[in-house]
């Protein structure tokens, strides 16, 4: 048995050949073992082990806080497959397609099925970053699509969501709310692009849609999205997953985003992250009625 400080305990199984994705250019050999635990797996290869002691003390608190956000418990197993570097990572197609278009705030963390592959490039907040993301990735994708991934391809080409809405609803639950992060939201806030969600890059969009669910969590509080996830899922469609549990049109929604957002950033001189924000109420339909 192999134990921690935390609460994690699991099996170590040596030598697998299990693959994870065809290579292009394949310039070593990887040779998968992993750590096995309640509810998940952990892989890595040779010189990864103590990458993988850490992400599997560190990844039961992460699933259990991205699960209470979405109320709701993800049934399957989960395994992590950790890449020691960047490069390493891009040997297997799954690094091919999708990494740089949202290199900034989503898309580093990529998911098969259950499978989260993450990869190391000497900081551990970064990691943990990726390894938030892929969970909340996974999780996100299950209570929109379904668990298997049949379901998966069959539901997502009935419900087609902008990327707004699925990769910055990953962002927020990924916490992605630095610095940096707000001063994005902030220059699209204050020169009207975002306005027109339509319009934005795929990059922009994941900047604009964390901040409409930061947004709803704080103004309308967070137990409404999963709410907002299940309504989008039965109804099919973006609009009436708001409008069902908000009360409101979408169309509104975003304009009383954009004016919570405006008060927030109309002084310059105070700091973005704690602003004095002039606080707007709104009743969720529940109170309405």
């Amino acid at each position: 048995m192999l134990c921690f400080s935390t609460t994690a305990s699991g099996q170590f199984y040596d030598g697998s050949n299990t693959t994870f994705g065809k290579s292009r250019v394949q310039y070593q050999e990887f040779i998968w073992q992993y750590y096995r635990f309640d509810r998940f797996d952990t892989y890595f290869y040779e010189g990864g082990k103590d990458l993988a002691a850490f992400v599997s003390e560190v990844a039961p608190e992460h699933i259990q806080d991205i699960e209470n956000k979405l109320d709701y418990v993800f049934d399957g197993r989960i395994e992590f497959i950790i890449y020691k570097t960047q490069s390493d990572f891009r040997q297997s197609n799954l690094g091919m397609a999708g990494l740089d278009a949202q290199q900034e705030v989503g898309g580093t963390a990529q998911i098969v099925g259950t499978k989260v592959f993450v990869f190391y490039e000497g900081d551990h907040e970064l990691l943990i970053s990726r390894l938030r993301e892929g969970i909340a990735r996974l999780l996100v994708q299950a209570m929109l699509y379904g668990g298997d991934w049949k379901d998966v391809v069959k539901n997502s080409a009935l419900l087609n969501l902008p990327d707004w809405y699925t990769e910055g609803l990953i962002a927020y639950l990924k916490d992605d709310w630095g610095p940096d992060v707000q001063s994005r939201v902030k220059d699209g806030i204050t020169s009207g692009r975002y306005e027109r969600f339509n319009r934005l890059d795929a990059s922009e969009s994941v900047y604009a849609g964390l901040s409409v669910w930061r947004y709803i969590a704080e103004v309308y509080g967070e137990s409404v999205i999963p709410n907002i996830l299940y309504m989008t899922r039965i109804s099919r469609s973006v609009e009436s997953g708001f409008i069902f549990v908000m009360g409101i049109p979408l169309p509104d929604l975003m304009d009383q985003y954009m004016i919570y957002y405006r008060n927030r950033f109309q002084d310059e001189g105070i700091a973005i992250s704690d602003s004095g924000v002039e606080e707007i109420r709104l009743k969720t339909k529940a109170e309405r009625s």
